[in-house]
């Protein structure tokens, strides 16, 4: 080899190791940038006090029935917004763990070995670790059921909110309308005020009667106090699972919907079947079982490849020096040595899958029973009001008027036209509890049977 091919040759190489070592330089810079990186507009720092909170909305209602506020409350509840939220989190894992280590770079350079071939100038090779079949696939089985856990529990949310303000709905219904029924019968007392005065001025009763009448007017008035301020109660709990202002305005509520008759059998099939309660179990027994796949795989021990490159030149001492660069492979194990904590954590997944099997049969005997006493509990008001409709309302609106037209003639006392009234309001206002207790047995059914 003549000096101007070995010089030539000799720049080459050292054209191609400054090379090598800017692109290491120039990766090494990038890797900086982008764990540096600036934050979004609007992301919360690590070291914030704050986290981010949903502040009430002061959206306008307009509906006035049970379901269009429960389709408002899917909306702008920030319990559900924060169940979303926690279903894309944990989506976004899955991608995470089913991904290969990233590989390993590594540079040498000083006073190396030198070789028949040459002195060895510099070193450059890469390794990368996989896993042993099976591990990364089961990690995202993990990983997707987990997710899949978070998605049946947010659906038992959305059941959890739409019973709630059903049930809100119902003790507002029931506020509202004690209030409507208690000024009409105080109008129905005012009106009597008539015949008892005519009475009086006859000489036909006493005093005594008027008072009585003015003490059971001030008693009413009393109960519409009372169910005023229930009926605020009832506002501010709406709203809050509305997420709206506490004083916020809402339409006067329309009647209880009459609901749709279905057997108690179909209903317990569903319940055990397709409610969200039921999929959660199900789903973190599925999650388990991956998990208990993943510790039996983690008895078998990853691979480690390996590509190196050493650079050599061609001054050695050796005679035979010709400057042949070195490239060669590797490949190697981790030794899972220990294998006492790893039969430990397969013991855990099996317990813990056990565990939760009999969790599922306990939410399954815990919906049997919410279904059947719902159901129970809708037919039996469905019954009284039918009762109350037919024979009682009318019975005891006939008796109050024959009450008043025996007093007129002397007849009956007016203590007794007191009990007869009484009686008739406390039947309107019985009837408005039954149409409420309908309202929360049937929320409670739609949500035992896993219908929102």
């Amino acid at each position: 080899m003549d000096t101007g091919s070995s010089n030539g040759l000799i720049a080459m190489r050292r054209i191609d190791t400054e090379v090598f070592r800017l692109a290491l330089i120039t990766a090494s810079v990038l890797l900086v940038s982008c764990q540096t990186a600036p934050k979004p507009v609007g992301a919360v720092s690590e070291d914030s006090d704050t986290a981010p909170t949903f502040e009430p909305s002061a959206y306008i209602v307009e509906v006035s029935d049970a379901e269009g506020l429960v389709q408002l409350g899917m909306q702008y509840h920030p319990g559900i917004r924060a169940g979303e939220a926690k279903v894309r989190r944990l989506a976004a894992k899955v991608d995470q763990v089913t991904a290969l280590p990233d590989p390993k770079a590594k540079i040498s350079a000083g006073n190396m070995a030198e070789t028949a071939a040459g002195r060895v100038d510099f070193m450059a090779g890469v390794e990368q670790v996989i896993p042993f079949p099976g591990k990364l696939r089961e990690q995202g089985q993990i990983a997707g059921r987990e997710a899949a856990v978070a998605l049946a529990d947010l659906e038992a949310l959305r059941l959890q909110v739409a019973e709630r303000i059903r049930q809100a709905y119902c003790s507002y219904f029931l506020a509202v309308k004690t209030t409507e029924i208690t000024r009409q019968s105080r109008s129905v007392l005012e009106l009597v005020r008539n015949t008892i005065d005519a009475r009086v001025a006859a000489n036909q009763a006493s005093q005594g009667d008027q008072l009585k009448l003015s003490t059971e007017l001030g008693n009413i008035d009393k109960v519409l106090v009372q169910s005023r301020q229930r009926e605020q109660s009832s506002k501010a709990s709406l709203n809050a699972l509305l997420n709206r202002p506490a004083g916020a305005s809402l339409p006067v509520p329309s009647n209880v919907a009459s609901p749709q008759t279905r057997e108690l059998n179909a209903l317990l099939a569903k319940a055990e079947t397709v409610h969200p309660d039921v999929a959660s179990s199900r789903a973190q027994i599925q999650s388990l079982q991956h998990r208990l796949k993943a510790a039996e795989l983690d008895r078998y021990p990853n691979f480690v490849l390996g590509l190196q490159h050493a650079l050599v030149s061609d001054s050695g001492l050796a005679p035979s020096a010709n400057g042949r660069d070195q490239v060669f492979a590797s490949i190697g194990i981790n030794i899972p040595l220990w294998q006492k904590p790893r039969r430990a954590k397969i013991r855990e997944a099996a317990a813990s899958i056990d565990e939760a099997q009999s969790q599922l049969a306990a939410v399954r005997a815990d919906l049997r029973f919410r279904v059947e006493d719902a159901w129970l509990r809708l037919q039996s008001s469905l019954e009284l009001i039918a009762l109350f409709d037919q024979r009682i309302l009318p019975e005891s609106k006939q008796a109050f008027n024959v009450s008043i037209q025996s007093y007129a003639a002397d007849r009956l006392t007016f203590l007794e036209v007191l009990d007869t009234w009484r009686q008739w309001l406390g039947y309107q206002l019985q009837q408005t509890q039954n149409y409420a207790s309908l309202g929360q047995a049937t929320a409670a059914l739609h949500s035992a049977s896993g219908e929102l």
